[in-house]
């Protein structure tokens, strides 16, 4: 019986030649290892995959803490930049209220020439594409 012809459907007008080797079966082979096998191998199967690193440690460590610093500067920036507004759209308004005509041209002015400027700069110096823009582009994910 194990000698039997296997029967085999073409629907191809070339077929491929194919050859069994003798002992071989057409059905799946048993697996060599279990699923709890295969599950605690998982991560050295994609270890295995994954692209080796392009920075040393000592790099890594580098462009965190700059990173890390320049979250903390743009943090300030922007808490400056938010506190110098508001003292200034507060002294415009009272100006505005209880100063002379004059001075209610002048609080204009100066309204809008502390708040164009406050402004441009926080967005002329901050990095809003990446947290911490230094480092480059061997800096790691960011």
């Amino acid at each position: 019986m194990a000698d039997d012809p296997i029967a085999v459907s073409i629907a191809s007008p070339n077929p491929i030649p194919v050859t069994l080797a003798p002992g071989s079966s057409a059905g799946a082979s048993p697996p060599n290892t279990t699923e709890e096998q295969d599950r605690q191998t998982a991560s050295v199967r994609l270890a295995a995959r994954t692209a080796p690193p392009q920075t040393t440690e000592e790099q890594d460590r580098v462009s965190a803490g700059q990173r890390h610093i320049n979250v903390k500067w743009e943090t300030t920036q922007q808490w400056i930049s938010l506190s110098v507004t508001w003292v200034v759209l507060v002294v415009c308004a009272w100006i505005i209220f209880y100063g002379t005509t004059e001075l209610k041209l002048l609080a204009f002015t100066l309204l809008s020439n502390t708040f164009f400027l406050v402004v441009g700069t926080y967005f002329q110096r901050t990095n809003h594409t990446k947290s911490g823009g230094i480092g480059g582009d061997t800096a790691g994910p960011r």
